[in-house]
């Protein structure tokens, strides 16, 4: 079936085309909000995705599967959109929280999006939407190896064919990301450090709390587990407070505004503060 749809997508039929590709999107959009994490920037990448692959299509050899073809194509746009940005600041969300809480209007939406009936916490989204924010600051090169390899769980050999690179280029970049990612998070991550910002943030536990989160922080032991975490986490009943944080920390980090020390409280030992 596939290989008669591709057969008339390459002869101009856009129906087949479009069939193929549906079958696709889900995982696309995927990987894309796993590299970019901005709703807008990643929608846009994801209609160049569809551009690209239409236009192209008669190029495509069938020497891998239409799958890995148009993955790559994806994830190349998604890595070419990243290197024309401003690489995050590490303390990203410490930049925001600090603004956000000297900021009605900016604390305000937050609250706002937390009041939706809609909304639920759910730690395993809010553990990847951190582990997103910090990847924001490596190479692209790099977040892009840890998301293929670690995230999305791609062979080796499936993750440097959608990068356009040998297994050896794959294993520098992939090791280089995952030392830098264990030392980023070091103090910031309550899965690594129980004095990270997040283990400690009030805001967090009310929202657990008023949701009925039954954990807010399971115990994990090392970065392997994280990653399970991570790995198993999917866009739900997060994704508009997180579309928020997006939207506003890429405001942030584009103006380079913000201290990265914790000033506003957010890490704050709440049972220290009390003896």
């Amino acid at each position: 079936m596939c290989d008669s749809l591709i057969k008339k997508a390459k002869k101009g039929d856009r129906q087949a085309f479009t069939e193929l590709l549906s079958a696709e999107l889900p995982k696309l959009r995927r990987i894309v909000r796993r590299l970019i994490g901005h709703p807008e920037d990643s929608e846009d990448i994801l209609q160049e995705t569809v551009t690209k692959a239409w236009t192209r299509i008669t190029t495509f050899e069938e020497k891998s599967l239409f799958s890995t073809w148009v993955t790559s194509i994806a994830t190349r746009a998604a890595v070419d959109h990243l290197r024309t940005q401003k690489r995050w600041r590490t303390e990203a969300q410490v930049a925001y929280a600090n603004l956000c809480a000297s900021s009605q209007d900016l604390s305000g939406e937050v609250m706002t999006a937390m009041s939706d009936p809609e909304f639920s916490y759910d730690v395993q989204q809010h553990v990847a939407y951190c582990f997103t924010c910090v990847g924001r600051s490596l190479p692209a090169d790099e977040q892009a190896a840890l998301v293929l390899r670690d995230v999305l769980d791609l062979s080796s050999r499936e993750a440097s064919t959608v990068l356009g690179v040998s297994d050896s280029v794959l294993r520098h970049r992939l090791s280089a990301a995952r030392t830098a990612m264990q030392d980023k998070f070091e103090g910031l991550c309550a899965l690594v450090n129980k004095k990270g910002i997040c283990h400690q943030c009030a805001g967090l536990k009310m929202a657990a709390g008023a949701t009925g989160a039954k954990t807010l922080f399971p115990e994990i032991d090392d970065f392997a587990d994280r990653m399970a975490v991570v790995r198993a986490a999917e866009p739900g009943t997060m994704s508009s407070l997180h579309d928020i944080f997006w939207r506003r920390t890429k405001q942030i980090e584009d103006a380079g505004e913000g201290s990265v020390e914790p000033l506003s409280g957010c890490g704050e030992n709440e049972d220290a503060s009390k003896a």
